[in-house]
Protein backbone atom coordinates (compact mmCIF):
# COMPACT_ATOMS: atom_id res chain seq x y z
CA UNK A 1 0.00 0.00 0.00
CA UNK A 2 2.84 2.46 0.66
CA UNK A 3 4.23 2.06 -2.80
CA UNK A 4 0.91 2.10 -4.57
CA UNK A 5 0.06 5.79 -3.06
CA UNK A 6 2.65 7.23 -4.58
CA UNK A 7 2.77 5.02 -7.99
CA UNK A 8 -1.20 6.03 -8.36
CA UNK A 9 -0.81 9.62 -7.05
CA UNK A 10 1.94 10.14 -9.69
CA UNK A 11 0.06 8.40 -12.25
CA UNK A 12 -2.74 10.25 -11.57
CA UNK A 13 -0.80 13.80 -11.48
CA UNK A 14 0.49 13.13 -15.04
CA UNK A 15 -2.64 12.24 -16.85
CA UNK A 16 -4.67 15.17 -15.07
CA UNK A 17 -1.89 17.27 -16.01
CA UNK A 18 -2.22 16.32 -19.75
CA UNK A 19 -5.65 16.61 -19.86
CA UNK A 20 -5.77 20.32 -18.55
CA UNK A 21 -2.93 21.74 -20.72
CA UNK A 22 -4.90 19.99 -23.41
CA UNK A 23 -8.01 21.48 -22.29
CA UNK A 24 -6.29 24.62 -21.61
CA UNK A 25 -4.79 25.19 -25.07
CA UNK A 26 -8.32 24.18 -26.82
CA UNK A 27 -9.96 26.84 -24.58
CA UNK A 28 -7.72 29.64 -25.61
CA UNK A 29 -7.23 29.49 -29.66
CA UNK A 30 -9.26 31.42 -31.49
CA UNK A 31 -11.91 30.35 -33.99
CA UNK A 32 -9.65 29.07 -36.98
CA UNK A 33 -9.96 31.24 -39.80
CA UNK A 34 -7.98 30.38 -43.33
CA UNK A 35 -6.01 32.43 -44.25
CA UNK A 36 -4.17 30.09 -47.31
CA UNK A 37 -3.69 31.74 -50.41
CA UNK A 38 -6.91 30.17 -52.42
CA UNK A 39 -7.00 28.24 -55.41
CA UNK A 40 -8.98 28.93 -58.32
CA UNK A 41 -12.52 28.69 -56.74
CA UNK A 42 -15.47 26.16 -58.22
CA UNK A 43 -18.74 28.46 -59.32
CA UNK A 44 -21.44 27.76 -56.39
CA UNK A 45 -24.15 26.17 -59.20
CA UNK A 46 -21.87 23.72 -60.32
CA UNK A 47 -22.33 21.74 -56.84
CA UNK A 48 -24.79 18.97 -56.15
CA UNK A 49 -25.31 17.84 -53.00
CA UNK A 50 -26.42 14.32 -52.79
CA UNK A 51 -27.95 13.67 -49.09
CA UNK A 52 -27.10 10.03 -48.17
CA UNK A 53 -29.59 8.74 -45.33
CA UNK A 54 -28.88 5.11 -43.61
CA UNK A 55 -32.41 4.22 -42.19
CA UNK A 56 -33.32 1.41 -40.18
CA UNK A 57 -36.51 1.30 -38.66
CA UNK A 58 -36.38 4.81 -38.71
CA UNK A 59 -40.44 5.81 -39.07
CA UNK A 60 -40.43 8.39 -35.71
CA UNK A 61 -38.33 10.64 -37.67
CA UNK A 62 -37.87 9.91 -41.11
CA UNK A 63 -40.21 12.39 -42.79
CA UNK A 64 -39.52 15.46 -40.55
CA UNK A 65 -36.04 14.86 -41.64
CA UNK A 66 -36.73 14.36 -45.23
CA UNK A 67 -38.72 17.39 -44.98
CA UNK A 68 -35.83 19.57 -43.35
CA UNK A 69 -33.37 18.64 -46.18
CA UNK A 70 -36.16 19.45 -48.82
CA UNK A 71 -36.65 22.86 -47.20
CA UNK A 72 -32.93 23.75 -47.02
CA UNK A 73 -32.95 26.75 -50.15
CA UNK A 74 -30.84 25.56 -52.26
CA UNK A 75 -31.36 24.27 -55.64
CA UNK A 76 -29.21 20.83 -56.85
CA UNK A 77 -29.95 18.61 -54.04
CA UNK A 78 -31.83 15.21 -54.13
CA UNK A 79 -32.10 12.86 -51.30
CA UNK A 80 -30.91 9.04 -51.29
CA UNK A 81 -32.73 7.19 -48.21
CA UNK A 82 -31.01 3.66 -48.34
CA UNK A 83 -33.40 1.58 -46.00
CA UNK A 84 -31.37 -1.53 -44.13
CA UNK A 85 -33.95 -4.13 -44.16
CA UNK A 86 -36.67 -1.78 -41.78
CA UNK A 87 -39.28 -3.92 -40.28
CA UNK A 88 -41.43 -0.57 -39.80
CA UNK A 89 -43.36 1.67 -42.06
CA UNK A 90 -39.69 3.84 -42.85
CA UNK A 91 -39.62 2.95 -46.69
CA UNK A 92 -43.55 3.46 -46.93
CA UNK A 93 -43.71 6.90 -45.15
CA UNK A 94 -40.86 8.16 -47.92
CA UNK A 95 -42.58 6.72 -50.72
CA UNK A 96 -45.40 8.18 -49.76
CA UNK A 97 -43.99 11.55 -49.91
CA UNK A 98 -44.09 11.14 -53.58
CA UNK A 99 -41.11 13.57 -54.12
CA UNK A 100 -39.37 13.48 -57.40
CA UNK A 101 -35.45 14.26 -55.69
CA UNK A 102 -36.29 11.84 -52.90
CA UNK A 103 -34.85 8.26 -53.81
CA UNK A 104 -35.34 4.78 -52.14
CA UNK A 105 -32.54 2.09 -52.05
CA UNK A 106 -33.98 -1.01 -50.34
CA UNK A 107 -31.42 -3.38 -49.55
CA UNK A 108 -32.92 -7.06 -47.81
CA UNK A 109 -31.14 -9.46 -45.70
CA UNK A 110 -28.18 -11.07 -45.52
CA UNK A 111 -26.89 -7.93 -47.40
CA UNK A 112 -28.61 -6.04 -45.15
CA UNK A 113 -28.14 -4.72 -41.26
CA UNK A 114 -24.34 -4.96 -41.79
CA UNK A 115 -23.45 -1.91 -40.39
CA UNK A 116 -23.76 1.76 -41.74
CA UNK A 117 -20.69 1.41 -43.72
CA UNK A 118 -21.62 -1.39 -45.21
CA UNK A 119 -25.15 0.89 -46.58
CA UNK A 120 -23.03 3.82 -47.43
CA UNK A 121 -20.81 1.80 -49.50
CA UNK A 122 -24.12 0.26 -51.45
CA UNK A 123 -25.44 3.66 -52.42
CA UNK A 124 -21.85 4.83 -52.98
CA UNK A 125 -21.43 2.19 -55.81
CA UNK A 126 -24.83 2.84 -57.60
CA UNK A 127 -24.05 7.12 -57.51
CA UNK A 128 -20.58 5.90 -59.16
CA UNK A 129 -22.37 4.12 -61.60
CA UNK A 130 -24.87 6.64 -62.38
CA UNK A 131 -22.00 9.69 -62.41
CA UNK A 132 -19.83 7.70 -64.97
CA UNK A 133 -23.08 7.09 -67.75
CA UNK A 134 -24.43 10.42 -67.31
CA UNK A 135 -21.04 12.03 -67.54
CA UNK A 136 -20.89 13.96 -64.72
CA UNK A 137 -17.84 15.50 -62.77
CA UNK A 138 -17.25 13.78 -59.60
CA UNK A 139 -14.79 16.41 -58.60
CA UNK A 140 -18.80 18.90 -58.16
CA UNK A 141 -20.60 16.13 -56.23
CA UNK A 142 -20.80 16.18 -52.92
CA UNK A 143 -21.90 12.85 -50.56
CA UNK A 144 -23.85 14.38 -47.23
CA UNK A 145 -24.32 11.60 -44.69
CA UNK A 146 -27.60 12.57 -42.63
CA UNK A 147 -28.43 10.42 -39.74
CA UNK A 148 -32.67 9.52 -39.44
CA UNK A 149 -33.02 11.91 -37.03
CA UNK A 150 -30.90 14.69 -38.65
CA UNK A 151 -32.46 17.95 -38.76
CA UNK A 152 -30.13 20.63 -40.77
CA UNK A 153 -29.72 24.29 -40.16
CA UNK A 154 -31.06 26.53 -42.46
CA UNK A 155 -27.48 27.59 -43.38
CA UNK A 156 -26.31 23.85 -44.18
CA UNK A 157 -25.52 24.22 -47.39
CA UNK A 158 -24.43 28.16 -47.94
CA UNK A 159 -21.83 27.15 -45.36
CA UNK A 160 -20.97 23.41 -47.22
CA UNK A 161 -20.70 25.76 -50.64
CA UNK A 162 -18.00 28.17 -49.40
CA UNK A 163 -16.06 25.72 -47.84
CA UNK A 164 -16.00 22.87 -51.30
CA UNK A 165 -15.78 25.62 -53.96
CA UNK A 166 -12.01 25.25 -52.75
CA UNK A 167 -11.32 22.17 -55.22
CA UNK A 168 -8.95 20.72 -52.43
CA UNK A 169 -11.02 20.26 -49.52
CA UNK A 170 -11.84 16.55 -49.92
CA UNK A 171 -14.12 16.24 -46.78
CA UNK A 172 -16.15 18.68 -43.69
CA UNK A 173 -17.80 17.62 -40.62
CA UNK A 174 -20.74 20.19 -39.59
CA UNK A 175 -21.54 21.10 -35.92
CA UNK A 176 -23.37 18.76 -33.78
CA UNK A 177 -26.70 19.88 -31.21
CA UNK A 178 -28.93 17.57 -29.24
CA UNK A 179 -32.88 18.53 -29.47
CA UNK A 180 -34.41 17.04 -26.88
CA UNK A 181 -31.67 19.12 -24.23
CA UNK A 182 -34.83 20.03 -21.65
CA UNK A 183 -33.59 16.38 -20.14
CA UNK A 184 -30.75 16.31 -18.17
CA UNK A 185 -28.65 13.04 -19.86
CA UNK A 186 -29.60 14.45 -23.47
CA UNK A 187 -28.21 18.00 -21.95
CA UNK A 188 -25.00 16.29 -21.11
CA UNK A 189 -24.54 15.21 -24.57
CA UNK A 190 -25.23 18.91 -26.21
CA UNK A 191 -22.41 20.13 -23.92
CA UNK A 192 -20.24 17.40 -25.36
CA UNK A 193 -21.03 18.07 -29.06
CA UNK A 194 -21.77 21.90 -29.05
CA UNK A 195 -18.94 22.70 -27.10
CA UNK A 196 -16.11 19.97 -26.01
CA UNK A 197 -15.88 18.22 -29.13
CA UNK A 198 -16.52 21.46 -31.39
CA UNK A 199 -13.38 22.68 -29.23
CA UNK A 200 -11.66 19.84 -30.14
CA UNK A 201 -12.47 20.34 -33.99
CA UNK A 202 -11.27 24.33 -33.78
CA UNK A 203 -7.89 23.07 -32.69
CA UNK A 204 -7.89 20.51 -35.10
CA UNK A 205 -8.06 23.00 -38.22
CA UNK A 206 -4.92 24.25 -36.73
CA UNK A 207 -2.75 20.64 -36.89
CA UNK A 208 -4.89 20.18 -40.10
CA UNK A 209 -6.58 17.29 -38.76
CA UNK A 210 -10.12 17.47 -39.14
CA UNK A 211 -12.39 14.23 -38.42
CA UNK A 212 -15.13 13.31 -39.65
CA UNK A 213 -18.36 12.55 -37.56
CA UNK A 214 -21.23 10.48 -38.64
CA UNK A 215 -23.75 12.82 -39.09
CA UNK A 216 -23.33 15.91 -41.24
CA UNK A 217 -20.43 14.50 -42.46
CA UNK A 218 -19.84 15.81 -45.71
CA UNK A 219 -17.30 14.21 -48.48
CA UNK A 220 -16.27 15.13 -52.16
CA UNK A 221 -16.90 12.01 -54.72
CA UNK A 222 -13.36 12.08 -56.68
CA UNK A 223 -11.97 12.10 -53.04
CA UNK A 224 -14.21 8.98 -51.98
CA UNK A 225 -13.01 7.61 -55.35
CA UNK A 226 -9.30 7.24 -54.60
CA UNK A 227 -10.08 5.31 -51.89
CA UNK A 228 -12.03 2.69 -54.38
CA UNK A 229 -15.03 0.68 -54.42
CA UNK A 230 -15.79 0.41 -50.61
CA UNK A 231 -14.50 3.74 -49.14
CA UNK A 232 -16.17 3.14 -45.84
CA UNK A 233 -14.62 0.42 -43.72
CA UNK A 234 -16.14 -1.89 -41.32
CA UNK A 235 -14.49 -0.42 -38.34
CA UNK A 236 -17.05 0.44 -35.85
CA UNK A 237 -16.06 3.94 -36.20
CA UNK A 238 -16.35 4.20 -39.72
CA UNK A 239 -16.53 8.24 -40.19
CA UNK A 240 -13.28 8.20 -38.27
CA UNK A 241 -11.85 5.89 -40.26
CA UNK A 242 -13.09 7.41 -43.61
CA UNK A 243 -11.77 11.04 -42.44
CA UNK A 244 -8.35 9.40 -41.96
CA UNK A 245 -7.93 7.55 -45.42
CA UNK A 246 -8.93 11.49 -46.77
CA UNK A 247 -5.96 13.02 -45.00
CA UNK A 248 -3.68 9.91 -46.13
CA UNK A 249 -4.45 10.61 -49.64
CA UNK A 250 -3.40 14.47 -49.76
CA UNK A 251 -7.05 15.95 -48.97
CA UNK A 252 -8.19 19.00 -46.58
CA UNK A 253 -10.73 17.97 -44.17
CA UNK A 254 -12.72 21.37 -43.04
CA UNK A 255 -14.94 21.72 -39.54
CA UNK A 256 -18.18 23.89 -40.53
CA UNK A 257 -18.38 25.35 -36.96
CA UNK A 258 -21.44 27.73 -37.91
CA UNK A 259 -23.34 24.93 -40.29
CA UNK A 260 -25.58 22.58 -37.37
CA UNK A 261 -27.32 19.40 -37.72
CA UNK A 262 -29.70 18.82 -34.58
CA UNK A 263 -30.14 15.04 -33.61
CA UNK A 264 -31.53 13.24 -30.56
CA UNK A 265 -29.86 12.66 -27.37
CA UNK A 266 -29.82 9.57 -25.59
CA UNK A 267 -31.96 9.72 -22.78
CA UNK A 268 -31.73 5.65 -21.59
CA UNK A 269 -28.43 4.97 -19.68
CA UNK A 270 -27.94 1.58 -20.95
CA UNK A 271 -28.41 2.76 -24.37
CA UNK A 272 -25.57 5.52 -23.72
CA UNK A 273 -23.08 3.26 -22.32
CA UNK A 274 -24.11 0.74 -25.43
CA UNK A 275 -23.64 3.27 -28.28
CA UNK A 276 -20.27 4.04 -26.20
CA UNK A 277 -19.44 1.18 -26.18
CA UNK A 278 -19.42 0.91 -29.57
CA UNK A 279 -17.36 4.24 -30.58
CA UNK A 280 -14.71 3.26 -28.06
CA UNK A 281 -14.50 0.23 -29.68
CA UNK A 282 -13.96 1.25 -32.68
CA UNK A 283 -11.67 3.70 -31.50
CA UNK A 284 -9.63 0.73 -30.71
CA UNK A 285 -9.87 -0.69 -34.04
CA UNK A 286 -8.32 2.10 -35.56
CA UNK A 287 -5.15 1.45 -33.74
CA UNK A 288 -4.37 -0.95 -36.85
CA UNK A 289 -3.53 2.09 -39.23
CA UNK A 290 -0.76 3.68 -36.85
CA UNK A 291 1.73 2.00 -39.03
CA UNK A 292 0.44 3.54 -42.01
CA UNK A 293 -0.20 7.02 -40.41
CA UNK A 294 3.70 7.05 -39.00
CA UNK A 295 4.78 6.66 -42.53
CA UNK A 296 2.51 8.87 -44.35
CA UNK A 297 3.94 11.24 -46.59
CA UNK A 298 1.32 13.54 -46.64
CA UNK A 299 0.60 14.78 -42.84
CA UNK A 300 2.54 16.61 -41.13
CA UNK A 301 4.19 16.58 -37.40
CA UNK A 302 0.91 18.48 -35.84
CA UNK A 303 -1.31 15.73 -37.68
CA UNK A 304 0.30 12.85 -36.82
CA UNK A 305 0.42 14.04 -32.81
CA UNK A 306 -3.13 15.29 -32.94
CA UNK A 307 -4.18 11.69 -34.74
CA UNK A 308 -1.91 9.66 -32.14
CA UNK A 309 -3.55 11.41 -29.38
CA UNK A 310 -6.91 10.57 -30.49
CA UNK A 311 -6.20 6.70 -30.67
CA UNK A 312 -4.31 6.81 -27.45
CA UNK A 313 -8.07 7.58 -25.72
CA UNK A 314 -9.02 3.99 -25.07
CA UNK A 315 -5.72 3.27 -23.40
CA UNK A 316 -5.86 6.47 -21.39
CA UNK A 317 -9.33 6.25 -20.44
CA UNK A 318 -8.39 2.57 -19.53
CA UNK A 319 -5.56 3.36 -16.52
CA UNK A 320 -7.55 6.00 -15.78
CA UNK A 321 -10.50 4.22 -14.82
CA UNK A 322 -8.59 1.79 -13.45
CA UNK A 323 -6.89 4.62 -11.27
CA UNK A 324 -10.04 6.07 -10.02
CA UNK A 325 -11.41 2.92 -9.22
CA UNK A 326 -8.61 1.95 -6.81
CA UNK A 327 -8.36 5.50 -5.41
CA UNK A 328 -11.90 5.15 -4.86
CA UNK A 329 -11.15 2.06 -2.83
CA UNK A 330 -8.53 3.60 -1.18
CA UNK A 331 -10.48 6.02 -0.09
CA UNK A 332 -13.05 3.84 1.42
CA UNK A 333 -10.36 2.47 3.12
CA UNK A 334 -9.10 5.57 4.73
CA UNK A 335 -12.85 6.31 6.17
CA UNK A 336 -12.81 3.30 7.62
CA UNK A 337 -9.69 3.35 9.28
CA UNK A 338 -10.57 7.22 11.03
CA UNK A 339 -11.44 6.79 14.70
CA UNK A 340 -14.81 8.70 14.45
CA UNK A 341 -15.03 9.25 18.04
CA UNK A 342 -12.00 11.81 17.92
CA UNK A 343 -13.19 13.01 14.74
CA UNK A 344 -11.37 14.22 11.25
CA UNK A 345 -8.25 15.78 11.16
CA UNK A 346 -9.20 19.28 10.03
CA UNK A 347 -5.31 20.77 9.89
CA UNK A 348 -4.99 23.34 6.97
CA UNK A 349 -2.89 20.18 5.07
CA UNK A 350 -5.69 18.43 5.14
CA UNK A 351 -8.40 20.80 4.13
CA UNK A 352 -5.98 22.41 1.45
CA UNK A 353 -5.97 18.28 0.05
CA UNK A 354 -10.16 17.70 -0.04
CA UNK A 355 -10.47 21.86 -1.75
CA UNK A 356 -8.22 20.15 -4.33
CA UNK A 357 -9.54 16.98 -4.44
CA UNK A 358 -12.96 18.41 -4.70
CA UNK A 359 -11.41 21.27 -7.25
CA UNK A 360 -9.86 18.31 -9.48
CA UNK A 361 -13.83 16.10 -9.34
CA UNK A 362 -15.88 19.41 -10.65
CA UNK A 363 -13.89 21.93 -11.58
CA UNK A 364 -13.09 20.15 -15.52
CA UNK A 365 -16.68 19.86 -15.87
CA UNK A 366 -17.30 23.76 -14.73
CA UNK A 367 -15.45 25.14 -17.12
CA UNK A 368 -16.68 23.03 -19.67
CA UNK A 369 -20.18 24.16 -18.91
CA UNK A 370 -19.63 27.83 -18.44
CA UNK A 371 -18.23 27.97 -21.56
CA UNK A 372 -21.27 26.35 -23.18
CA UNK A 373 -23.71 28.73 -21.37
CA UNK A 374 -21.59 31.48 -23.07
CA UNK A 375 -21.72 30.28 -26.61
CA UNK A 376 -25.11 29.75 -26.13
CA UNK A 377 -27.08 32.12 -24.05
CA UNK A 378 -27.60 34.87 -26.98
CA UNK A 379 -29.51 31.77 -28.98
CA UNK A 380 -33.22 31.72 -28.75
CA UNK A 381 -34.38 29.21 -25.36
CA UNK A 382 -30.70 29.56 -24.47
CA UNK A 383 -30.07 27.43 -21.23
CA UNK A 384 -30.63 29.36 -18.23
CA UNK A 385 -26.99 30.18 -15.76
CA UNK A 386 -28.61 27.80 -13.39
CA UNK A 387 -28.82 24.78 -15.67
CA UNK A 388 -25.29 25.33 -16.43
CA UNK A 389 -24.35 25.32 -12.99
CA UNK A 390 -26.28 21.75 -12.38
CA UNK A 391 -25.11 20.60 -15.19
CA UNK A 392 -21.90 21.27 -13.79
CA UNK A 393 -22.16 19.10 -10.67
CA UNK A 394 -24.06 16.14 -12.81
CA UNK A 395 -20.68 16.06 -15.38
CA UNK A 396 -18.68 13.64 -12.89
CA UNK A 397 -22.02 11.00 -12.62
CA UNK A 398 -21.89 11.73 -16.27
CA UNK A 399 -17.79 10.93 -16.91
CA UNK A 400 -18.34 8.23 -14.69
CA UNK A 401 -20.94 6.96 -17.04
CA UNK A 402 -18.28 6.14 -19.51
CA UNK A 403 -16.45 3.78 -17.63
CA UNK A 404 -18.56 0.81 -18.13
CA UNK A 405 -18.32 1.43 -21.84
CA UNK A 406 -14.15 1.13 -22.45
CA UNK A 407 -14.13 -1.99 -20.32
CA UNK A 408 -17.32 -3.54 -22.23
CA UNK A 409 -14.96 -2.60 -25.73
CA UNK A 410 -11.92 -3.78 -24.56
CA UNK A 411 -13.73 -7.07 -23.43
CA UNK A 412 -15.53 -6.97 -26.90
CA UNK A 413 -12.88 -6.82 -28.50
CA UNK A 414 -10.86 -9.03 -27.34
CA UNK A 415 -13.44 -11.63 -27.69
CA UNK A 416 -13.79 -10.15 -31.44
CA UNK A 417 -17.30 -9.72 -30.97
CA UNK A 418 -17.93 -6.39 -32.84
CA UNK A 419 -22.08 -6.31 -33.54
CA UNK A 420 -23.21 -2.98 -34.76
CA UNK A 421 -25.88 -2.00 -32.14
CA UNK A 422 -28.38 0.61 -33.42
CA UNK A 423 -29.00 4.15 -31.41
CA UNK A 424 -32.71 4.51 -30.76
CA UNK A 425 -35.06 7.23 -31.81
CA UNK A 426 -37.65 8.46 -29.67
CA UNK A 427 -41.40 9.97 -30.97
CA UNK A 428 -41.13 13.69 -31.26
Amino acid sequence: MNILLPLLTGLSILLIFIYFLYSSLILLLPTYENTEKKAEYLEKEDLTYLFLIPCLNEELVIRKTVQSILSLKYENKMIVVIDDDSTDNTVSLVKGLGIPNVRVIERKKPQAQLGKGESLNDAYGKICRAVKRMHLDPNKIILTVIDGDGRPSANFLEEATHCFRDPRIGAAQARVRITNRSKMLPMLQDIEFYSTVAAIQNSREYTESVGLGGNGQFTRLSALQELGKTPWSKCLLEDFDLGLSILLKGWKSKYLGKAIVHQQGLTSIKRFIRQRTRWVQGNIQSMARLREITKSQKLNGTSKLDIYYFLAQPWINLLGSLIMVISWLMIVIFFKAINWQQGIDTSMENSIAMLIIVSLIFGPGFVWCMYYYGQSKREENATSFFRALLAGLCMPIYNLLTIPSIWLAFWKQARRKDGWAKTERIAE
